[in-house]
């Protein structure tokens, strides 16, 4: 599909109930970064943006068990997440709080029009539900607040989406509901809410056909096209969240992925000076959004149905990146049940860096479906990174100073790298096979000489950033890794490059067992 030179991605936003976990590390956030960084290398120009999602009620439920008030806990791990994700080396143009001085009002404003121009081109009905509702409290029992049993899969889940099977459900779809916060029963009720359906569900699913998207990430969407026509929610119950005059006091506006990304493209517009906002039909931005497998409605089925209502105003997402759940010691990696390893522990607490944590999450097969990595095999990746450093390209880069080796044009080096950035265009990218191309260049039979070395500097530049950086510095070439530069410009002529530092020894799983948090009961 054509991409344009201009790409926003828009990595789903992360909710401030808590930091960020190598789950977070290893999807959505981690693709966002590879991919731009790829797609730089090629001459596009590239913008990451996206925030915390402090209207998500699971922040409520963090500060209920924090003991502080929603906009501390809001404010609090909003900034601590940026530090996890710089900490990794997930690089963002912006970083936005919706609840800040600087976003509150325009944020809340365009979710106000959007809804009101689905009102008025009748693509948003007012249609009854049944809510649970906590019979001793009266708080309604959304979100956070009920727990139960999956409508497709059977598997325990809450809220709204299954994490094991992606599927997307109404309240008084969840099977045997029952309420997280008490023993007091369940009380329903008829509630009346804004909703908009899909003009074109058949069109929804070619659409992401087209553009590639797995069957395994398909099927949810399917399955909700299939079941409710592609009904999506737009207002909702709820105290913390985006009111609105338009609406009674007990109801808020959807706070959505897409809406979010809309926003986005807004904060984008402002900086570049583009007359458009991204999200607008031929604006000449290509758009993309990143998700895991269990937000597949929010990121498959609304921006189409939001946009289909819209009339023309508003297009979705061109491409869409999936990925499925990282579970670690097989259980999925978790915020609310404590189950994972935390990124601020991890690579603040010990000698682990951010290329060798993404080096080892990378070999999590997320782009075909949910993976699993044990303490084992993240120290396993770690080391063998460090063992081939320390025997292979350590004395590659000593002999490099030894004297001059010029750099020829490393014609088998730009091809494979081409081959590499092929894997990792927004449309059905492959992380993992990314890697193994990475691999098999640095674990292969060489001449570790300087088009070898080039070769490690594109291969590594979308992976591994700090690595790619110090080989193409001992070249002796200016700025960051491209194509263009590796296939026209010459080196700088530095005679005596900086030595690349030593990796730590190897990593003993037991130094890392303190870091460890295994799943909390419910």
């Amino acid at each position: 599909m054509h991409m344009n030179q201009k790409v926003l991605l828009v990595p789903m936003q992360p909710t401030p109930n808590g930091r960020m976990h190598i789950g977070h590390g290893g999807g959505t956030y981690l693709r966002a970064d590879v991919i731009a960084r790829a797609l730089r290398a090629q001459g596009h120009e590239v913008a990451v943006i996206t925030g915390s999602d402090v209207y998500e009620d699971w922040v409520v439920a963090a500060a209920h068990r924090e003991g502080r008030s929603p906009e501390e806990t809001c404010r609090d791990h909003h900034a601590g997440i940026a530090r996890d994700l710089a900490h990794l080396s997930v690089e963002l143009d912006a970083w936005i709080d919706p609840s800040g001085e600087e976003h509150r009002d325009a944020y809340r404003q365009l979710h106000e029009d959007v809804l009101s121009r689905l009102r008025a081109t009748g693509a948003a009905r007012l249609e009854s539900e049944r809510i649970p509702f906590a019979e001793d409290t009266g708080r309604a029992l959304v979100g956070p607040w009920i727990a139960g049993e999956c409508p497709n899969c059977g598997r325990p889940c809450g809220g709204s989406t299954c994490t094991y099977c992606g599927e997307y459900f109404v309240p008084e779809q969840l099977v045997r509901a029952r309420s997280r916060i008490g023993d007091s029963p369940v009380q329903w009720r008829t509630e009346h809410n804004w909703f908009a359906t899909a003009d074109d569900p058949h069109a929804i699913a070619e659409r992401h056909r087209a553009a590639g998207l797995r069957p395994v990430f398909l099927a949810p969407l399917l399955r909700a096209l299939d079941g409710h026509g592609g009904r999506v929610r737009l207002t909702g119950q709820g105290e913390w969240g985006i009111h609105s005059r338009a609406l009674p006091a007990d109801k808020v506006i959807s706070n959505g992925y897409f809406l979010y990304s809309v926003y986005c493209g807004e904060v984008h517009r402002a900086s570049t000076g583009a007359a458009v906002n991204p999200f607008t039909p031929g604006s000449g931005v290509t758009t993309v959004g990143l998700f895991g497998s269990d937000n597949s409605t929010p990121g498959l089925l609304v921006p189409d149905v939001i946009a289909q209502g819209s009339k023309g105003t508003l297009a979705p997402f061109d491409a869409t990146v999936v990925n499925g759940m990282l579970q670690f010691e097989g259980h999925k990696c978790s915020t609310s049940k404590r189950h994972g390893i935390w990124l601020s522990e991890l690579l603040e607490g010990t000698s682990v860096s951010a290329d060798e944590l993404r080096y080892a999450l990378l070999h999590a097969p997320l782009d075909h479906g949910p993976a699993d990595i044990s303490l084992g095999a993240l120290t396993h990746h770690v080391n063998a990174l460090r063992e081939w450093r320390t025997t292979v390209l350590h004395p590659a880069l000593a002999d490099l100073r030894e004297g001059s080796h010029p750099v020829r044009r490393a014609e088998q080096a730009l091809k494979t790298a081409a081959e590499q950035y092929a894997l990792l265009t927004p449309y059905s990218p492959d992380l993992t096979a990314a890697v193994r191309v990475l691999d098999d260049w640095i674990t292969g039979p060489h001449t570790p000489d300087p088009q070898w070395l080039v070769g490690v500097a594109l291969l590594a530049r979308p992976l591994l950033p700090e690595l790619a950086d110090d080989v193409w510095t001992q070249l002796g070439f200016a700025a960051e890794p491209t194509l263009h530069q590796a296939e026209h410009q010459e080196p700088l002529p530095r005679r005596s490059p900086p030595p690349t530092t030593l990796p730590p020894t190897p990593l003993n799983p037991a130094t890392l067992r303190s870091y460890v948090h295994l799943q909390d009961p419910e």
